[in-house]
């Protein structure tokens, strides 16, 4: 407890100075996750690279993720998935913003581990969601580990994609391409 007090009082001492500066999301050791199911049975994964972020020391998380860089092994579907499902001329990025409690975070000791529940937006392709999911926080050294703890599905729908998984599905001659979406994160802020 009195380490907790300390940390708590330098934490205090730093921003009061103006000497702490934002996390920063650590882009190769990040990465945001998505499956596709075409044909009824056939699951893919794909991801996102190059993601930007940080925490401030106001505890607000932004992250930025590139839909360019969308990684499916595959280069015709990255390009396809790019110009037909997510637009990327009109929509060039999503986002996620969310608050969380940075003290509490910094007072970790390296090796410790919490859930909690984050409440955060997405912002994706125009649309904004209030969405949640629980996430597992591990200290380590000077990093934060933030994993997704289940897979959070998302309804195409919801972010009017409908029409654009249509059109991959077109294009590709598939019977089908599921519309729920699972999705899981892990983030790395350097502190």
């Amino acid at each position: 407890m009195r380490n907790v007090v300390m940390m708590a009082g330098l934490i205090a001492m730093l921003w009061s100075a103006g000497g702490w500066a934002d996390a920063v999301l650590v882009a190769e050791k990040s990465a945001i996750r998505f499956v596709s199911v075409k044909n009824a049975s056939v699951a893919e994964v794909h991801h996102f690279s190059n993601l930007k972020g940080s925490i401030n020391q106001e505890g607000r998380v932004n992250v930025n993720i590139p839909l360019v860089d969308v990684e499916t092994n595959i280069p015709v579907r990255n390009e396809r998935m790019r110009e037909m499902l997510f637009e990327i001329a009109s929509f060039a990025s999503a986002s996620i913003e969310a608050d969380v409690e940075l003290p509490a975070l910094l007072a970790m000791d390296s090796g410790d581990y919490t859930s909690m529940n984050v409440f955060f937006e997405l912002n994706l392709h125009g649309k904004t969601q209030m969405l949640s999911s629980k996430a597992g926080v591990a200290r380590l050294g000077d990093e934060l580990h933030v994993t997704t703890l289940a897979p959070l599905v998302i309804n195409v729908a919801s972010f009017d994609l409908a029409d654009g998984v249509e059109r991959l599905r077109e294009v590709a001659g598939l019977k089908n391409i599921a519309t729920a979406v699972p999705v899981t994160a892990i983030l790395v802020f350097k502190l």
